[in-house]
C-alpha cells in the first residue's frame, strides 16, 4: 500500500481547493419607492456588476427565461435601480435574445420582462464579484416593505424584511 507524503497531501489539496466557487453574497435586495419596486445593489469592488429580475418557471419548458436584465460599470457603491425601468447611465439594457450570463459564462436566452404580474413569482438576482443570493417575492410582498427597509435575503431558501442600514451594512461586510 502507498502511503500519501506531506507534498503528496498538498497537491491534492491544492487541487480540491482550486474548484471551489466563492458563496453567494446578500449584495441584493428589494425595496420599494414611491409605491414602485427598486433593485438596491451593493457593488463590491466598483467592477462590472448585473441586477436582474426573472420570472419564475419562466424558462421550464420554452428553453427561454423571462427577465429584465441590466449590467454596467457602477459610478458608486450602492446602485438602486427601479425594476424593469431604464438602466442608469453608463448601464446597458439587455433585451431579448442572448444574454451575458453572471459571473461570465456563456449566453443564455431571454425575452424581455416588460410588467409585474399579480400571482407571478419573481427572483431578483446580480452581480458584483460574485453571485448575489437571490430574492424571491412577488407583488404582494410590496406592501410589507416600508420607508427606509428592503426585503434582503436571509439565506437561499428565505427573505426577511430589514432595514437599508442593517441590509447595506451586512452587504458590505460580505464584500470583504
Amino acid at each position: 500500500m502507498r502511503r500519501l507524503t506531506l507534498p503528496g497531501i498538498l497537491v491534492l489539496l491544492l487541487g480540491l481547493l482550486a474548484g471551489c466557487t466563492p458563496p453567494d453574497q446578500p449584495i441584493v435586495a428589494l425595496s420599494v419607492q414611491d409605491g414602485r419596486p427598486v433593485g438596491v445593489l451593493v457593488t463590491c469592488d466598483g467592477a462590472f456588476s448585473q441586477l436582474s429580475v426573472y420570472e419564475d418557471g419562466s424558462y421550464e419548458g420554452t428553453g427561454t427565461s423571462t427577465r429584465w436584465h441590466i449590467s454596467g460599470t457602477p459610478a458608486q457603491e450602492v446602485v438602486e435601480v427601479p425594476l424593469l425601468g431604464p438602466p442608469p447611465q453608463g448601464w446597458e439594457l439587455h433585451g431579448s435574445g442572448e444574454t451575458p450570463a453572471a459571473g461570465g459564462g456563456g449566453p443564455e436566452k431571454t425575452r424581455p420582462l416588460t410588467e409585474l404580474r399579480p400571482g407571478a413569482s419573481y427572483g431578483l438576482g446580480g452581480w458584483s464579484s460574485g453571485d448575489a443570493i437571490t430574492v424571491p417575492f412577488t407583488i404582494a410582498d410590496f406592501d410589507r416593505i416600508g420607508p427606509e427597509q428592503v426585503l434582503a435575503p436571509k439565506d437561499h431558501r428565505t427573505t426577511r424584511i430589514m432595514s437599508r442600514n442593517d441590509f447595506l451594512r451586512t452587504a458590505r461586510m460580505s464584500c470583504d
